[in-house]
């Protein structure tokens, strides 16, 4: 289990960088939200086996390329990481190639309360109840329909997760990009993403065929 995180003293260090422009703008309470946020840089996480099995089944689903099987798997990553932080698992979906315009492609979105949908007949695939939140990921890239690079999706993934958080774990209200909130992606990043400092032991546990 997890408590909401560790804040920097007094929320100082965020209180001495410069806001942003349109900080000014939003209403007293909104302001406070943002503060609070950027005040936090981590979560409570104790990541074990069971959190590192899946997200090495995650990069083994992104190699094959069926959305299917990576969104069982990132839903897997979600439901374990969710357990471990105390919070309700919140529902996934995984689509095709990213939509994009001049902007820009987009990799992810949650939404705070929907939109429901009723989902296809997954084994292990949570419910769609109407206002529920969700995370959509996108795993090819619009101009090629290449699979994206699977640490790039499972930024994606931590930045969207992310954004449940705030809402279930930091019971923050809103969810905003402040340098905490990117701070806390970050940390689940070092965490968990399988690199060069991965223990040995976790190593040879991503490398096990199932």
């Amino acid at each position: 289990m997890a408590d909401a995180g560790r804040k920097t003293a007094d929320g100082e260090a965020a209180r001495a960088r410069p806001l942003p422009a349109w900080f000014h703008r939003l209403p007293a309470p909104a302001q406070r939200t943002y503060l609070k946020s950027d005040a936090i840089d981590r979560y409570q996480l104790t990541p074990g086996v069971s959190a590192f099995s899946a997200i090495a089944a995650l990069m083994r689903a992104l190699d094959g390329g069926a959305p299917s099987i990576v969104e069982r798997a990132a839903q897997a990553v979600v439901i374990e990481l969710c357990r471990l932080l105390g919070v309700s698992p919140v529902r996934l979906e995984v689509r095709n190639v990213r939509p994009h315009n001049a902007r820009g492609e987009l990799h992810g979105i949650f939404y705070p309360r929907g939109p429901a949908r009723v989902p296809a007949s997954i084994p292990g695939k949570l419910a769609a109840r109407t206002g529920e939140p969700l995370i959509i990921l996108w795993m090819r890239t619009a101009q090629r329909h290449d699979v994206v690079k699977p640490k790039t999706f499972l930024r994606t993934l931590f930045h969207e997760l992310g954004h449940y958080l705030d809402y279930s774990l930091l019971r923050l209200g809103d969810s905003y990009h402040t340098m905490g909130f990117y701070k806390r992606e970050s940390f689940l990043v070092r965490m968990l993403a399988p690199s060069d400092s991965t223990p040995r032991a976790l190593k040879r546990l991503e490398l096990k065929p199932q």
